[in-house]
């Protein structure tokens, strides 16, 4: 026998003896899987894992009675939270007295009296798997787990399943945690985004209400105008927002339509910029074309999704893993919070502040966000080569850096204004900071830090805040003369044209990434320095023309010390200049 043909057999040999013990491992792979334990679902509390306050403010039911967060107390909440954020606000209703029917079980009389009624929700549920739960062979697979779980056969889900408390033999509006009793899994993925900070969709009605001037706009009679927050916000313990009822859809919950209700607008332009982008506008030509029945982990990219999703990128895991969690890669945090690799000349050097409720400074460069980038790359890296999609996102950084510091450049403006007393009037003269007369005392200072706990609590209210993030009160609210107007123009600055651009580049839509964010933030910037040199001007002009004993008199916007109401000549206050590093802030 030659040299080659020894050489043959042995590698046929090697081979043989690789493939049989493959087979083995593989066989002892499927053996095992076989052993593990089945999956169990249970209800879930919505709010597991969260501070033992969270309950009886966000969720324990008040109805109407008061509002929720720590504000509760300092707003009513409006009549459509009842459905807008049912677990802490839905009302029974008093028309009709469902007990005696939930008492006997009867779940054939909802469709015999709502088909003739609410024609539209009944049929959407007839066309749903809720009705059909073996409609596709993948629906049906899906039910054969649930069953096991939950340890009974599903012929279908119907409106008393989802609708009838039996404990309290009531009418419920069903929430995240009633979806829970068959599919726990999804909930505790969407619980899960609490570990990657805010913003986020579970705490989203925490960020809703939970900031100062929620409650304040109720105090001033402004509340109706908050329901277009209700209308998003409400998302933290429900999930009818995604896969809307009664049809309750996954294939539908996988279409970018879905997440446009919401994610749109001047702050976050998301539709505007992705629907704009090429990825978007290749899936409006295309989108019949694309297969949204199949769960994202099966997508085949390229052969059921031409381009992504806001799903495919946004619920993706690393690995091939797609959950109910979108915000586990979130790196800018919508691109409202500071990074810390830059150098800040303005008092956002010291950001936070102190305070421990808002996110603190970003690290581009952590592990954590490191380990981020590497999934962002590895989605991308679907169509794209890794080197294309790490030099997108680099370059994206780096719009976010020159944002931040064109950010600072303004607040630097801002900050110098107070601290000369120039703005007009002087923050000691005009109205509060959104509910300041209460903050000190409904907040403390193991959450707001000690040096902002100690200015609400000795300035009643009337504190200066500007810029990221709690400056944002200046595009929803309007004091007597807080905000100023350099205040909301520098407001639009950061929280609508910065986050823009940061939406544009993110979704690769260059027309929102320059014309809606670098272009206008530059000339918001030409406006705060114009305002600038205006109060200044005239401010030069008052110390040389208010008379006084001894020839002109420096005129000061502050209150006296002690700060009661200062003397006015002219119309114009005076007394001792408010320094405003008595903050310490």
């Amino acid at each position: 026998m030659n040299y080659a043909k020894k050489l043959m057999l042995f590698l046929t040999m090697a081979l043989l003896v690789i493939a049989i013990q493959f087979s083995g491992s593989v066989r002892a792979h499927e053996e095992k899987a076989a052993e593990k334990e089945p999956y169990v679902a249970k209800t879930m509390d919505i709010y597991e894992g969260f501070p033992d306050w969270y309950s009886p403010v966000f969720k324990d039911n008040v109805g109407l009675s008061e509002g929720a967060g720590l504000f509760k107390d300092y707003y009513k909440p409006l009549k459509m939270q009842m459905y807008m954020s049912p677990m802490r606000h839905y009302v029974q209703m008093d028309i009709l007295d469902h007990s005696l029917f939930i008492e006997k079980g009867r779940r054939d009389l909802c469709i015999r009296c709502h088909d003739g009624i609410n024609t539209g929700a009944v049929d959407d549920w007839k066309g749903s798997a809720h009705f059909n739960p073996r409609k596709t062979d993948l629906i049906a697979r899906k039910t054969k787990i649930i069953e096991e779980s939950i340890g009974r056969e599903i012929i279908n889900v119907d409106c008393f399943d989802c609708h009838a408390d039996t404990v309290k033999n009531e009418i419920r509006m069903p929430n995240a945690e009633v979806c829970s009793e068959c599919h726990e899994r999804q909930v505790r993925q969407f619980n899960s985004e609490k570990n990657h900070g805010r913003p986020n969709h579970i705490q989203a009605m925490e960020a809703n209400v939970l900031v100062p001037w929620y409650a304040e706009a109720d105090r001033r009679g402004w509340g109706a105008g908050q329901g277009g927050c209700d209308m998003c916000h409400g998302i933290s313990t429900k999930c009818d927002p995604c896969h809307t009822r009664h049809s309750f859809s996954a294939a539908e919950a996988r279409q970018p339509k879905a997440c446009m209700t919401c994610h749109m607008g001047p702050d976050h332009p998301d539709s505007e910029s992705y629907g704009e982008s090429k990825h978007g506008i290749i899936l409006e030509m295309e989108g019949e074309e694309y297969n949204f029945d199949k769960p994202l982990a099966h997508v085949q990219v390229g052969e059921d999704y031409r381009t992504p999703t806001c799903q495919f990128c946004h619920m993706y895991q690393g690995g091939g893993r797609f959950t109910h969690n979108f915000v586990s890669k979130g790196i800018w945090r919508m691109g409202t919070v500071p990074p810390s690799n830059i150098e800040y000349e303005s008092s956002l050097k010291d950001y936070p502040y102190g305070i421990n409720i808002i996110a603190p400074k970003i690290d581009l460069y952590s592990d954590e966000n490191l380990d981020k980038r590497d999934k962002w790359i590895e989605v991308c890296s679907n169509c794209h080569s890794p080197r294309f999609a790490t030099t997108w996102l680099e370059q994206l950084d780096q719009y976010m850096f020159q944002a931040f510091k064109i950010t600072d450049s303004a607040q630097l403006i801002i900050d110098k204004l107070i601290a000369d007393d120039i703005l007009y009037p002087s923050v000691g003269e005009r109205d509060i900071y959104p509910l300041g007369d209460k903050i000190a005392e409904l907040l403390p200072a193991s959450l707001i830090g000690d040096g902002v706990y100690n200015a609400f609590k000795q300035l009643g209210g009337k504190v200066p805040v500007v810029g990221p993030i709690l400056g944002v009160y200046a595009m929803f609210y309007q004091g007597e003369n807080n905000p100023s107007l350099i205040e909301t123009e520098y407001a639009k600055m950061w929280f609508w044209y910065k986050l823009q651009g940061y939406k544009g580049y993110a979704h690769a839509q260059q027309d929102v990434m320059w014309w809606w964010g670098q272009a206008p933030m530059l000339m918001q910037l030409g406006k705060i320095q114009s305002e600038n040199m205006r109060l200044r001007r005239e401010h030069a002009l008052e110390q040389g023309l208010e008379p006084g004993l001894g020839g002109a008199q420096p005129v000061s916007h502050s209150k006296s010390e002690g700060h009661k109401s200062a003397p006015t000549k002219s119309g114009i206050p005076v007394g001792n200049v408010w320094e405003v590093d008595e903050l310490d802030y």
